[in-house]
């Protein structure tokens, strides 16, 4: 079984800080990037495969499509049965955190940067 991490984020700092992260924890994966959500859910809408793992670490606010709306149009075809989405965000908004436990695919809301001790977790609780 192959496995995909993908960070959702538009902001490309961000982006570097995780994906340094995630290299310095030995994930060997190779890690797809995506600036928003609309471009990420074209690519899974097209390449998505059911016998594949996937975990993908998606901001909430982005242009072009924010996270809700990428969950929301990515629930119809994909599973929790082999993809994990980590929520990342800046917010301290309890709406956002009460409106990630409706979506089943959220593992975890978390707040960024995110720590080498919760990457560490996400990497041993997901195989990688």
């Amino acid at each position: 079984m192959k496995k995909y991490i993908f960070i959702i984020d538009d902001d490309p700092i961000s982006i570097i800080i995780l994906k340094k992260n995630l290299e310095l924890i030995a994930i060997s994966q190779e890690i797809e990037t995506f600036s928003n959500g609309k471009d990420a859910f074209n690519y899974l809408e097209k390449e998505y495969h059911k016998n594949e793992k996937y975990v993908i670490f998606l901001d909430i606010n982005m242009p072009e499509m924010n996270g809700w709306e990428f969950l929301s149009k990515v629930e119809p075809f994909i599973t929790s049965q082999n993809t994990t989405i980590y929520l990342l965000t800046s917010s301290i908004n309890k709406a956002d955190m009460e409106k990630a436990t409706q979506f089943p695919l959220i593992k975890k809301y978390l707040s960024k940067p995110i720590c080498k001790e919760v990457l560490i977790e996400i990497k041993e609780k997901n195989k990688l």
